[in-house]
């Protein structure tokens, strides 16, 4: 289903998802928004009058106001990578909006209520363009967590050490995740100034060393984000338990 929608993540508890995995930004009137990208995607947005908006028009949104923001609508249009895609009309949500919405739906329909693995897709270079300063920027999530009482059930994520620290300084009880696509064991684990609640490396720096360190430290392996049957049975084999995929249910096996 449309990516990073309300009814995309109803539809994930559906298919007995225990986890939910999102990406947070933030709009021009600091709202707390889901998307996967700091700009809306050409590939994937339609303008209120149902036009596609051109990869040029570079629409940040941080420099919107959400007011603006919500009538776009991204998830009419078929992405050309996911062809099995389901589409329907929706607009971007508040985080509060569709915390509120899952934790009702898991209720009502009896679920077990998820755990939320929320990334600050954070950066240097996109503080005060694309993002508030890491310092607002997690206190202004967390203050929409909080509110929402989901906190003992939120696992912070990020590429970005910055918002790491932050977050096990001032939050401490709430578990973070390290992401990361290159570099050595050691040279990730000195990133922090502290050993991560969870590791997510991506499936080619995955290798005995990693599992026996994680397990060791009792820090919680995941292989991150793959649609590679080939990787996923790599992982899998060297005894990994938690892999990220668009795919789940059909490249990774069932217990």
């Amino acid at each position: 289903m449309a990516e990073s929608t309300i009814p995309a993540m109803k539809n994930a508890l559906d298919l007995k998802a225990d986890v939910l995995e999102f990406d947070i930004t933030f709009t021009k009137d600091k709202q707390a928004v889901v998307s996967h990208d700091p700009k809306l995607d050409y590939l994937i947005t339609l303008d209120k009058d149902g036009k596609e908006i051109p990869k040029a028009a570079n629409l940040a949104i941080y420099q919107m106001e959400y007011k603006v923001l919500k009538t776009y609508d991204i998830g009419s249009k078929q992405h050309k990578d996911f062809p099995g895609q389901k589409n329907f009309k929706a607009h971007m949500p508040l985080l509060k909006e569709l915390l509120d919405s899952v934790e009702h739906y898991a209720t009502l329909k009896g679920y077990q209520k998820p755990v939320y693995n929320i990334e600050t897709k954070t950066s240097k270079a996109r503080d005060g363009i694309y993002q508030p300063a890491p310092e607002e920027f997690v206190k202004r999530l967390m203050k929409v967590i909080y509110k929402a009482k989901v906190q003992d059930r939120v696992i912070i994520q990020s590429f970005d050490p910055r918002t790491l620290e932050i977050v096990r300084r001032d939050y401490p009880k709430v578990a973070v995740m390290l992401i990361t696509v290159k570099g050595s064991l050691s040279d990730n684990m000195k990133k922090l100034s502290f050993l991560p609640d969870y590791y997510a490396p991506s499936p080619n720096l995955i290798n005995k060393e990693v599992v026996d360190f994680c397990k060791q430290q009792g820090i919680k392996l995941l292989c991150g984000n793959t649609n590679n049957k080939k990787d996923i049975e790599k992982v899998l084999a060297l005894g990994v338990t938690r892999v990220c995929s668009d795919y789940p249910y059909q490249l990774i096996p069932a217990e």
